[in-house]
């Protein structure tokens, strides 16, 4: 399904004159595949040119979170750090509800109000086969896509026997051990992995440890806290595919996470313990006329328990959460292509539903049975979109509407003191169209314009934190209007690109502090726009350069109430990366070791332009380099690696966002990168 989703612009990664050369198939392809044991990070572009940048790219990184990989793989990315697992991601200056995530094509959302559990953050590592991230609103096949999306795709099961095993250990008690495994015949194939994994607290560069960053504020840790562990995770997983002839594939897929302890310093509650179950059903019936080259079923159901507690902090009253959430959801699409063109066209659901309560801790009393009044959010949605070649160019353009209704069905104990609405519908209309030109066999131009929304979550429209704190239900869905624009070009020995983009942001979701006290959300307008370069350079002898610089910035048109900061929350500051790779065989017998290799340097400019009013914090500049080697002989692979090799103390990244759990009060903390952290992996496959 991957193959045929829509186009998206500007996520358009090194690549060769070769590729740049290749005649484009109506049906859109890849951009870029970077491979981990068999985990990809994809990054689909307007230019959709496939290219396999380097079989060993992630396979040099330390891998605590999928997070990390995005940040330090795209230098569009940047992450916020709020410990040492469950960490949000940024692109281009979209995150949180505006960069949805989803699971081979399936919504997955956290439980957590104040999101300790990233979507990203419920999913391992071994069990992922690719990243699909788009950037802008040039995907109509799904709701919500309002600057960019990333699709996990898991690995899936294959005929024959195969599989691996992987083992990591690092700085700070970090462990990490799993395996998966596939097998079956031409009808049948199935795949099962298992993975644990943990960490101690890590230490930043000035040496002091997680514990420490709540050492003078609100809600400090106590001595059991000082000492536990970051996180202790156990997942499973398992696939089971049925072929019985040429047209027909069913697949199954389930998987099951539990994880303890999760330390959250940056938060006034860790989390306890966490259960999450991902399951989806997928038919695909392929040639079955001219009308139908691919037609696909699937349902799904993904559900997250969340279960934060304030028992390893020095309080009077400790009190815990009970926070589930759990999507429902399917789609029908059908592909047909008719000489140079491609049709897509299909209809999706989906139906949320989310509630969360809070305890006394000691006596189990109820404290609040309204944090998330059992809201349900449903979707209905249907798109079209075409593909076409004509001689040097690429066209394609999407259609997509949305009926979208969300309500509350417990008591707005707080919200009537703004208004009495709850229920509400949204009807939505987006598209794109967009163009690429190939000049010549070596260059590219691209461009695209599009319209995109993304609905209210059931936190801003119907939180009940406190007296002075809930949602707002009377909030529209915001609507990106963007435009995007490019330029590529290339040899086999080398490759230049540079893109820029400008979204106009109407009735953007953003936090409020009412002239009458209350803090809420409110709808406001503003804009972001942003450019990046990247280029790569082929040295010879297994060496190459590879490189980019990336710089958004994002300012308010219309401003909430009290807050007359023109600068847009949660922008990252312009962040650049410059590596020098080295792939070659030592020449050693007959089966000759690979050796493998990569240097690079990062670097953030400050974060002056935040949004102050907000709690934003400024931020300074900072530089680091990381060191990683290995070597793959046979079946084996050995990584050894170093980050932060200076030991430096830095923050990557701001985030507004007010601790909705703990008190609207809190001000949001600023938590370091870990020192310096070696780490070695060792891994087998057969």
């Amino acid at each position: 399904m991957a193959a045929v989703l829509g186009v998206a612009l500007v996520l358009v990664l090194n690549v060769s004159a070769d590729q740049l050369s290749t005649e484009l198939a109506p049906a859109p392809k890849t951009e870029r595949v970077l491979i981990l044991d068999k985990f990809v990070v994809e990054a689909r572009s307007l230019t959709q040119d496939d290219r396999l940048i380097d079989s060993q790219a992630l396979r040099l990184h330390k891998i605590v979170d999928l997070s990390e990989v995005l940040s330090g793989e795209l230098v569009e990315a940047s992450m916020v750090r709020k410990s040492g697992y469950g960490n949000e991601v940024n692109l281009r200056g979209f995150s949180q509800a505006n960069l949805p995530v989803m699971v081979n094509g399936g919504f997955l959302e956290g439980a957590c109000g104040s999101r300790k559990d990233p979507a990203l953050s419920h999913l391992n590592l071994l069990m992922v086969d690719r990243l699909v991230v788009r950037e802008g609103p040039y995907d109509v096949t799904q709701p919500g896509n309002l600057g960019g999306s990333i699709d996990v795709v898991t690995k899936q099961p294959e005929a024959g026997f195969a599989g691996e095993v992987l083992a990591r250990m690092g700085s700070y008690d970090f462990r990490s051990v799993g395996a998966t495994a596939t097998g079956g015949n031409g009808q049948v194939q199935a795949l099962a992995g298992y993975n644990f994994s943990k960490s101690g607290q890590y230490a930043d560069g000035n040496g002091d440890r997680l514990w420490t960053v709540r050492e003078d504020q609100s809600v400090p840790y106590n001595d059991l806290g000082q000492g536990m562990d970051t996180f202790r995770k156990h997942d499973v997983w398992g696939s089971l595919r049925v072929t019985p002839n040429a047209r027909n594939t069913i697949q199954l897929d389930y998987a099951y996470g539990e994880a303890d302890d999760i330390l959250t310093p940056r938060v006034e509650f860790d989390t306890k313990r966490e259960s999450t179950r991902l399951g989806r059903l997928n038919w695909i019936l392929q040639g079955l006329s001219a009308a139908s080259g691919k037609l696909s079923f699937s349902v799904y159901r993904n559900e997250v328990g969340h279960y934060p507690t304030q028992e390893f902090r020095a309080v009077a009253v400790p009190k815990n959460v009970v926070a589930q959430s759990d999507i429902t959801g399917g789609s029908i699409q059908n592909v047909a292509s008719a000489q140079d063109t491609v049709w897509t066209y299909g209809l999706d659901m989906y139906r949320r539903t989310w509630r969360a309560d809070v305890f006394n801790t000691a006596t189990g009393a109820l404290l609040n049975a309204y944090l998330v009044p059992s809201v349900e959010a449903v979707n209905l949605g249907g798109y079209v979109r075409w593909d076409r070649s004509v001689g040097p160019w690429q066209l394609s353009a999407g259609v997509r509407l949305d009926h979208f209704r969300s309500q509350a069905d417990e008591a707005l104990v707080q919200t009537w003191k703004t208004t009495s609405e709850n229920r509400q519908t949204d009807r939505l209309a987006g598209g794109y169209v967009s163009a690429r030109y190939r000049p010549g066999e070596r260059s590219q131009l691209f461009a695209g314009l599009g319209r995109s929304y993304r609905m209210p979550t059931g936190v801003e429209r119907y939180i009940q934190g406190s007296p002075t704190y809930f949602g707002n239900p009377t909030l529209d869905p915001t609507a990106n209007t963007e435009a995007d624009l490019g330029y590529r070009v290339g040899s086999k020995q080398w490759s230049f690109q540079i893109k820029g983009f400008y979204s106009d942001l109407k009735d953007y979701i953003y936090q409020e502090q009412t002239i009458t006290g209350y803090q809420t959300y409110a709808n406001i307008n503003a804009h972001i726009y942003g450019a990046d370069a990247k280029a790569s350079v082929t040295l010879g002898s297994g060496f190459s350069i590879d490189g980019g610089v990336a710089w958004q910035r994002g300012r308010k048109n219309r401003y909430p109430d009290n807050n007359t900061d023109r600068n847009l929350g949660q922008m990252a500051p312009l962040k650049s990366r410059l590596a020098l790779d080295f792939e070659n065989p030592l020449a050693l017998g007959r089966n000759h070791p690979v050796v493998f290799g990569m240097i690079e340097w990062v670097h953030a400019n400050a974060s002056r332009h935040v949004d102050t009013a907000a709690g934003e914090k400024a931020l300074p500049g900072w530089d680091i380099a990381n060191l990683r080697l290995g070597c793959r002989f046979a079946a084996w692979t050995a990584i050894l690696g170093v980050d932060n090799l200076s030991d430096r103390a830095y923050a990557v990244a701001n985030s507004y966002e007010w601790d909705v759990v703990g008190g609207s009060a809190a001000s949001p903390i600023i938590v370091n990168e870990p020192g310096r952290f070696a780490y070695l992996s060792l891994g087998y496959q057969w």
